[in-house]
């Protein structure tokens, strides 16, 4: 038997509002859509808040709000989930990579200022697996240079900065509801923004451009709607999120007890109150991208499903002009994610440590 890296929990109360979606006979956007979002804005005290069909779309999304346009400009961390760099790549937009800082795996307002130009339009931050950037100084930046600030909360509900919760913090705010998710609904994301208007602009790109009068399309939207089904689920794990919040804690709690050694260190956490996404240590400098890849290899042999951290935008053929990026590419050979999810046993995480310090010493 695998522990396996995610877990997702549907249970029987999830399954129950799933039925009703269904017996309801309209499994497109229905009740359940509004009855999702509201809970999701008074859990992030938000006032405009959307759900899409997935955190992608929701990425989309902002860029048609914000009105990008080919060619615009925009910085995005060197190192976590390309999402957004690879939907800008998609719409023709210009992607700028900053580097992240080594212990935090977050860019900061230092690394993001040595990105900026003249052109930069929006800058993107990643809260990796659950941690959340400086946003203090990154908002200030924003704000003197005039420049649009997203939150890709994607890895990060839940998580705190300063007392305000991760995607709350900039112009616009995205999350994602996928599989291995802190909340799932299988797939699926969110959307929030500050302004009425940008927010009147995410409620007609969302749904195909036109809001009055159907067929008569005030833009050229899409559809990027979550389903009333995933919105049932969504809904019905939305009533015990502070419990998952709660779970994913003492989880990390108890790895950072256990997990210690001169071999790696665990990612730093500053001014947040983090909720864990994943496990994630950076192995020493005596490791390789090769021999952390073997460590993953023999984990599995063990019985314990493990991953590896993002890759470098320099190691893609995908983006043409290489950075210098030496954290982002210098994490992407050696950080490694071990398993988080809400049913995870302490004597499951006692073997995982376990072997893990077999293996590496």
């Amino acid at each position: 038997m695998i522990i396996p890296w995610a877990k997702p929990l549907v249970n029987r109360k999830d399954i129950k509002y799933l039925n009703k979606a269904v017996s309801s006979q309209w499994i497109a956007m229905g009740e359940y859509v509004q009855s999702f979002e509201k809970r999701l804005k008074k859990f992030l005290k938000v006032n405009f808040l959307g759900v899409t069909s997935s955190g992608s779309a929701a990425i989309n999304l902002a860029y048609l709000v914000l009105g990008l346009k080919p060619g615009d400009e925009l910085v995005v961390p060197g190192f976590g989930f390309l999402a957004a760099a690879n939907i800008a790549e998609t719409l023709g937009l210009r992607v700028v990579f900053a580097d992240v800082d080594p212990n935090t795996f977050c860019v900061n307002a230092d690394t993001i200022k040595k990105a900026l130009s003249k052109k930069t339009k929006l800058i993107i931050v990643t809260h990796t697996y659950g941690n959340m950037c400086d946003m203090n100084k990154i908002v200030s930046l924003a704000k003197r240079r005039k420049i649009y600030l997203m939150e890709d909360a994607a890895q990060a509900l839940g998580s705190k900065y300063k007392g305000k919760q991760a995607g709350t913090i900039g112009d616009i705010g995205v999350f994602s509801f996928t599989s291995t998710k802190t909340l799932t609904t299988g797939e699926g994301g969110a959307i929030c923004v500050k302004k009425k208007s940008l927010y009147d602009k995410l409620v007609l790109f969302r749904s195909y451009g036109y809001i009055k009068e159907r067929y008569y399309c005030v833009v050229p939207g899409h559809n990027l709607r979550m389903s009333n089904l995933l919105a049932a689920i969504g809904f019905s794990q939305m009533g015990r999120l502070n419990s998952i919040l709660t779970k994913r804690r003492k989880i990390y709690s108890v790895y950072k007890k256990i997990l210690k050694g001169d071999k790696f260190s665990l990612q730093k956490f500053d001014n947040t109150s983090a909720v864990p996404w994943t496990l994630s240590i950076k192995l020493n400098k005596n490791f390789t991208q090769k021999s952390r890849n073997l460590l993953i290899s023999k984990l599995k042999k063990k019985g314990i499903e493990s991953r590896n951290g993002y890759y470098c935008p320099n190691e893609l053929s995908i983006f043409k002009k290489k950075y210098k990026l030496p954290n982002s590419s210098d994490l992407s050979k050696r950080v490694i994610c071990l398993p988080i999810f809400e049913e995870l046993k302490v004597k499951e995480i006692n073997y995982i440590c376990k072997k893990l310090r077999e293996i590496i010493i």
